[in-house]
This record gives structure tokens, C-alpha cells and sequence, in this order.
């Protein structure tokens, strides 16, 4: 045994020598080596080696490479001097990183950042102030978003006094006041009209609310109790992906816009991730390496609800449940990663845009959630943005199939249309500027 425990930390001692420090430390956890008196003084130099590359690491800039480093060098348990000087240099710049992100209001990075800092043992009076100012800051634009304005303009205030001078900041606070003093306003003439069945003007008074608060869940009901009112041959897809629809409208569809980009468009309220393998039975099947049913994605009255089956990660952080945010990061298995969005404040169809490489069997270029109502338009503010397109092309559910809105004639299938039509399952539309396709995905 003793031989063994010396020929064992001499080939420790020679990969230490030549940088293989991974090799070095799994040689050191042997049983046999670990009890030999000089296993001690290699793990002290295993250690520094550790701090020392993490320190050129963070010489060239590769911070995360820096932090793993560091965190190898804490696991050998030796308090060496070195690890300590780059845990103080990795943390200031972390912190500095993290003000910059708050300074430019990138809340969901920020929010992101302090994960990461407290899953690397990061402990700081500062730290932990900028932490609480993050949260009550994230909690108001929660709340505003609902219409909740006086709680929203609290935590608002208390978000400023432990951030200190945030042009952002005060900017949103100044704007929560306003709301404030007009929202009540917009809400009693949004309740009036719905109450004396002005169905246009509650739509109208229910964009404007909406407008203040994106997801205030009566300003919503109602603007879709008037949709159906003023198109009563209008309908939603019921709830659940294992009800049946009408004939025409597939639960999941291909747009192909020519020059732009293809897309998988899912209808159902509930959606599901996993393995693109044969016979799988997922909305969204990825080749990756995610189990064959990893995570399922809702919509409902508050927004996206995420969860989990297997693990997934929000933002860096490991949750088994999370309501989305526009610009969450979400990380399905080890690397499968996508961007949530929401590209329209006042409608719920949302966009999944994969940016880890991985793909869907059919090569699209993200996913497409669909409440009511798709818009294609020429801005940043659509669903698809289409360069160069004139008037906005707006894909609307109908109880016969898929509807289109147009403000100009185009062909369908050959066929001029203008105004509203409803498309058949395979369908090609072109106008002047644009062109495209839907295919049923089933």
C-alpha cells in the first residue's frame, strides 16, 4: 500500500509540473494518496496552480474560465494566499459589472449576475444592498405591469435610495407618478364602455390601459370579451393540447416568409420541450441532448409559467418553475439554450429565438407562441419583423381555420383578396413586398 500511495503522488507531483492540474487533483483524491503525510504540501501547491492560472485566466479576460479556476482552488480546502487575491479581484469586477448592468436598467442580466455571484460564495455588504435594491426594482416593474401603481411607485422609491443616482431609475419612477395619477381614470372609462356595451370603444380604452400595464388581467378579458362581441364567428382555441380544434386550424403550423426566415407556430395554451426522436410527442422537439419530455411552457391570465421536468436553468439559475420575463435566457439540458420574447406590450403571442446552435428537425429559425393574433410588420415591434413590408399583415384565430388581416389586396393561393380572409390549411400568400407560406406541422 505504501508503494502504491508514493508512485501515486509522484505521478501527481509530474502532472502538477506540467500544468495538467485536473489530472494532478483527481490522483490526489485517491484514498490511498490522500492518507501519505505529503499529499498535504502537494495539495498547497495544486492550489496556488489553481489561483495562478485562474489569475492569467482573468489576464485575458476569461472571466468564467477565472471563476472555475478559483473555485478549484477553494475545493482543495488550503486557504492559500494566491486564492484569496483573485477571489478579492474576481469579485470587484463582478460588482462593477453589476452596477453597470442596474446603471443601464439591463434588470434581467443584473438579476442573472446576483445568481451567479451567490452560487460562487460571494458575500458583501455592497453586494447585498445592490441585491435588495435589484429586487424591489424588479418587484415594481412586476407590479406595474398589473396596474398596481402605488405599491409599484413604494418600492420604486426604496429601490433609489439603496441604488443610489440611476438616470433609469428615476426615469421609470417619474413615470410610475404619472401612471399613478392617470390610470385610475383609464380603468373607470374602460369599465363604463364595457359595462354599456361599447365593444369598439373597449377595445380602444382597453389598449390604452394596456399600454400602462401590459398584462392587467381585467383591461385583458375585457378587450377579448369585446374581440368576440364585434366578431362573434371569432373563437380561441380551447385550453390543453389534447382537445381537438376545428379542421382547418392545426395546433402547430409552418410560416415560411420569403427572404426572412421559416418558423414553427404553436396554438395550444400549453406547450411542450424534449428530444426530437421518432414517434415523440412534443410541440417542440429539439436535437439536443434534453430528455425525450424535458419541460413544458403555459400560457394563462399572468403570462408564460416554465416548468420543469427535467433540469432547466433561467438566467443561470437552476428553478424547477418560473413565470418568463421578456429577455429571459432559458437553458433546457446542458446547453440547449433559447430567448424568451415579447414583442408586442399589449398582445400575448410570443417568440422563442434559439441562440445555442442546436435546431427542430425542420430547420426553422425560432418558435412562434400564438395567442389571438400573429402581426408581420417592418419594426422591431412585431412578431416577425419583415424589412421593407408597407402596411402590417396581422394571422388571427377564426372557428374556421386561420384568418389574415390586410390593408391592401393580395393573392391567395392565386386568388385576390383584400381586407379578411380565412386561409386554408396549406396556403400561399403574396402581395407587393412580401411573400409566404403555412403548412401544417402535424
Amino acid at each position: 500500500m505504501f508503494g502504491f500511495a508514493w508512485l501515486t503522488l509522484r505521478q501527481a507531483q509530474q502532472a502538477l509540473r506540467n500544468g495538467r492540474l485536473e489530472e494532478a487533483q483527481r490522483l490526489l483524491e485517491q484514498p490511498a494518496a490522500r492518507s501519505h503525510r505529503k499529499a498535504g504540501e502537494l495539495l498547497v501547491d495544486l492550489a496556488r496552480a489553481f489561483a495562478e492560472r485562474g489569475e492569467r485566466n482573468l489576464r485575458k479576460d476569461d472571466t468564467e474560465a477565472a471563476w472555475a479556476d478559483l473555485l478549484q482552488a477553494e475545493q482543495l480546502g488550503t486557504a492559500h494566499k494566491a486564492s484569496e487575491r483573485l477571489r478579492q479581484a474576481l469579485t470587484s469586477l463582478a460588482l462593477a459589472q453589476l452596477r453597470a448592468l442596474i446603471q443601464t436598467a439591463d434588470l434581467d442580466r443584473a438579476e442573472g449576475t446576483v445568481v451567479r455571484m451567490r452560487q460562487r460564495n460571494v458575500n458583501s455588504l455592497e453586494l447585498g444592498t445592490l441585491e435588495e435594491g435589484l429586487r424591489d426594482w424588479l418587484r415594481a416593474r412586476e407590479l406595474a405591469g398589473r396596474g398596481e401603481f402605488a405599491l409599484a411607485v413604494e418600492l420604486a422609491a426604496q429601490a433609489s435610495r439603496l441604488l443610489g443616482i440611476n438616470s433609469r431609475l428615476e426615469a421609470f419612477h417619474t413615470e410610475l407618478l404619472r401612471h399613478q395619477q392617470t390610470f385610475p381614470e383609464l380603468l373607470a372609462r374602460l369599465h363604463e364602455a364595457a359595462s354599456n356595451e361599447r365593444w369598439q370603444e373597449v377595445v380602444e380604452r382597453a389598449e390604452q390601459v394596456l399600454a400602462a400595464a401590459p398584462v392587467h388581467p381585467e383591461a385583458r378579458a375585457l378587450r377579448t370579451r369585446a374581440w368576440r362581441a364585434l366578431e362573434p364567428t371569432s373563437t380561441a382555441l380551447p385550453d390543453g393540447d389534447d382537445e381537438k380544434g376545428p379542421a382547418d386550424l392545426a395546433f402547430r403550423f409552418f410560416l415560411w416568409i420569403d427572404g426572412v426566415g421559416g418558423y414553427l407556430v404553436c396554438l395550444a395554451n400549453r406547450v411542450t420541450f424534449g428530444q426530437a426522436l421518432p414517434g415523440a410527442r412534443v410541440d417542440v422537439p429539439l436535437v439536443a441532448d434534453v430528455s425525450r419530455l424535458h419541460a413544458t411552457l403555459t400560457r394563462d391570465g399572468e403570462g408564460y409559467l416554465l416548468e420543469a421536468v427535467r433540469p432547466i436553468q433561467v438566467n443561470g439559475a437552476t428553478v424547477t418553475r418560473a413565470l418568463l420575463q421578456p429577455g429571459d435566457r432559458v437553458t433546457i439540458g446542458a446547453s440547449c439554450q433559447f430567448l424568451f420574447r415579447l414583442p408586442m406590450a399589449a398582445n400575448t403571442s410570443a417568440r422563442l429565438e434559439l441562440v445555442s446552435g442546436h435546431r427542430l428537425p425542420v430547420a426553422v429559425d425560432g418558435v412562434l407562441l400564438m395567442a389571438e393574433t400573429l402581426v408581420l410588420a417592418a419594426g422591431a415591434q412585431a412578431h416577425v419583423s419583415i424589412p421593407g413590408l408597407k402596411k402590417p399583415m396581422v394571422l388571427f384565430r377564426h372557428r374556421d381555420g386561420l384568418g389574415l388581416r390586410v390593408q391592401a389586396e393580395v393573392r391567395v393561393n392565386g386568388q385576390p383578396v383584400s381586407g379578411r380572409t380565412i386561409l386554408p390549411a396549406c396556403a400561399t400568400v403574396s402581395g407587393e413586398d412580401v411573400s409566404f407560406a403555412i403548412e401544417p406541422a402535424e
